[in-house]
């Protein structure tokens, strides 16, 4: 029986309107950040002398933490830690209350006290829940309010073997070529990859028209503005969370069907790093001034939740070039210049009642515009690779060009659907929901 291609598969999207007559811009990219550690709020730091013991694969350390907050602490070692260790915090407050929580090392360098070689880290929690946040708020400000709780108090801190990182990292030091996925830098610094070949060429300039509608549309440059109103930026946020939460769990579908080392350790690093992003698009909501709740029991428009469905499908039935191409090349490829173009607005909405953008708001985007375009470059690599057949060609070309239509189709359905009523609306903050309105019927 002959199996139906993709593209006898997928629904046109027939709302998706490619303006290819634009010329396309190229967004600066925004000025790199120092790593955010929410104790840099001084104000909200206490210095807390909570006894800590710090154990890694090799050895155990005692001492006192510096600086504590419900945000992260800060502690002496004569161990060091890079940053970006994965962390697990056990956490007894004078026997009364525990707490199991998870943290990350922000920064690890060299400290004057004492006489031995000693290094100040600074660690922040990650991926607290709200009762989390809420039991170590009030832990903590027990412990102020009785100094002698401090020392019956401990703070156990443990060394997360992280199996994707090290996979991917045994892979990558161990498997031949590694200039072809931008392993090494050449001799001016730049990456060096494979030529593109014919079709690979003749993909970028169909895609091209494609892109730069997305980047042209009426939500992202309004959002780059800060003129784009406080109810559609809040409502493509809340439409485009079940996406973004989803989206590691494409690129872990076709870990299975990669057969090269090179590949393989790409996948894994790119799904680590997709891990925490719907946790950082949670904070960006919130700072918009949306709930958890609404978030998280969202249902989404038709034409928003087509995108979703799209992925899952080419992801799941297609093979591991079609994939990628879908996925990292075409979504991923786009996002930087999303993100460096809607940062630009975030001040301007800053003066509006209900938003509170502080420094977690700004992670996701931050992250995204600074990235250098070497997930998208990495994933051409191995759509190259794995492209092998002249059909197949035909079906990455068609599934790269198919998801930026969709992209572009529910980020014009939220401009549309969230439009407010009328200009005066757009100016004030106070009004405040994204829930849904049901479409109306077409006859």
């Amino acid at each position: 029986m002959r199996h139906r291609t993709h593209s006898e598969m997928a629904m046109s999207p027939s709302a998706v309107r490619i303006r290819a007559r634009q010329q396309i811009t190229h967004p600066e990219k925004a000025p790199p950040q120092g790593p955010p550690l929410a104790p840099h709020r001084r104000s909200e730091r206490e210095s807390l002398s909570i006894p800590f013991h710090l154990r890694t694969y090799e050895k155990e350390v005692s001492g006192s933490t510096q600086d504590l907050s419900p945000h992260g602490l800060r502690i002496i070692s004569d161990i060091a830690l890079q940053a970006g260790t994965p962390l697990a915090l056990q956490c007894n407050f004078a026997g009364i209350c525990y707490l199991n929580l998870a943290a990350q090392v922000v920064f690890s360098k060299p400290s004057k006290l004492g006489t031995s070689p000693n290094h100040a880290i600074g660690i922040k929690f990650a991926a607290m829940r709200e009762w989390e946040e809420s039991i170590l708020a009030s832990a903590l400000q027990a412990l102020k309010q009785d100094p002698a709780t401090h020392s019956k108090s401990l703070l156990t801190i443990l060394v997360s073997k992280d199996a994707m990182a090290q996979e991917a990292a045994n892979l990558s030091s161990t498997a031949p070529n590694l200039n072809m996925f931008g392993g090494r830098k050449g001799s001016r610094g730049q990456r060096n990859f494979t030529p593109d070949p014919p079709w690979i060429v003749d993909l970028k300039r169909q895609i091209e028209p494609y892109s730069k509608a997305i980047l042209e549309c009426r939500l992202v440059q309004k959002a780059s503005a800060g003129t784009l109103s406080l109810p559609q930026m809040r409502g493509w946020l809340t439409q485009l969370y079940p996406f973004i939460e989803s989206f590691p769990n494409w690129i872990a579908l076709n870990l299975t069907k990669i057969h090269d080392p090179l590949s393989r350790a790409f996948m894994i690093d790119n799904l680590r790093v997709e891990k925490k992003h719907a946790a950082q698009w949670v904070y960006m909501a919130q700072g918009f001034g949306i709930p958890r709740e609404e978030l998280f029991s969202v249902q989404p428009l038709p034409e928003v939740e087509a995108l979703t469905h799209w992925l899952w499908s080419v992801n799941t039935q297609g093979t591991l070039a079609e994939g990628v191409a879908a996925t990292n090349f075409a979504i991923e490829g786009v996002t930087q210049g999303i993100a460096t173009l809607t940062l630009k607005g975030f001040p301007r909405y800053k003066r509006l009642e209900g938003v509170h953008l502080e420094r977690k708001a700004y992670w996701w985007m931050e992250e995204h515009a600074r990235y250098d375009d070497l997930h998208p470059a990495q994933a051409l690599e191995i759509m190259k690779l794995y492209t092998t057949t002249k059909e197949l060609e035909e079906k990455v070309t068609f599934a790269t060009r198919r998801s930026l239509e969709y992209l572009l189709m529910a980020l014009e359905t939220c401009y549309t659907h969230f439009q407010p009523q009328d200009d005066r609306e757009a100016l004030v903050g106070t009004p405040h929901s994204t829930q849904l309105r049901r479409p109306e019927r077409v006859h």
